[in-house]
């Protein structure tokens, strides 16, 4: 899926702390970007995910649209427990989100603990500090230069809207 504008793009790394009701606090930078509602659901890597409305709507339809998904295919397995698992959540007046059980137990977060929220594109990640310190330990700048082997990446253009931007495709030369 493609990010087709800056204005829905989220970067960015923040850390807060769980409340004793498993309630983290939505970084301001994020909050107009993931709208009053907004979908958690489980992330590769014990982590949650936040989409906004719409990058989800999309998401949903491109799932739907395919053939009978192969249950023995792991990422028809993970796309479909994706779905399974998604909760439809609004901050509170404090900006704080209350994070269901069953995904805090997912992601292994527990109340007082630091979450670590980090802006990934069209969506949100949160992590337990654990899970992303042992996530965090295979970015080496050995496995970054086999990762960018990997891509090809074209030359800087001008988009429409006049912002510059470099063509991805994956898959090696």
């Amino acid at each position: 899926m493609a990010i087709s504008t800056r204005e829905n793009r989220m970067w960015g790394h923040f850390e807060h702390s769980l409340d004793d009701k498993g309630r983290v606090i939505v970084p301001q930078k994020f909050r107009e970007k993931l709208g009053e509602e907004f979908v958690l659901t489980i992330g590769p890597g014990r982590h949650i995910r936040a989409y906004p409305m719409t990058i989800w709507d999309n998401l949903e339809e491109q799932f739907a649209s395919n053939d009978l998904p192969d249950e023995l295919d792991q990422d028809s397995n993970l796309l479909q427990r994706m779905f399974g698992n998604c909760e439809f959540v609004s901050p509170d007046q404090q900006n704080r989100l209350s994070i269901p059980r069953h995904l805090r137990e997912w992601a292994q977060m527990r109340e007082s603990d630091v979450a670590i929220i980090l802006g990934s594109g069209t969506r949100l990640e949160l992590w337990s500090r654990a899970n992303w310190e042992a996530y965090s330990s295979g970015f080496t700048s050995e496995n970054a230069a086999i990762a960018a082997s990997r891509r090809k990446y074209g030359p800087s253009r001008a988009s429409a809207d006049g912002a510059e931007t470099i063509e991805l495709s994956g898959g090696a030369e």
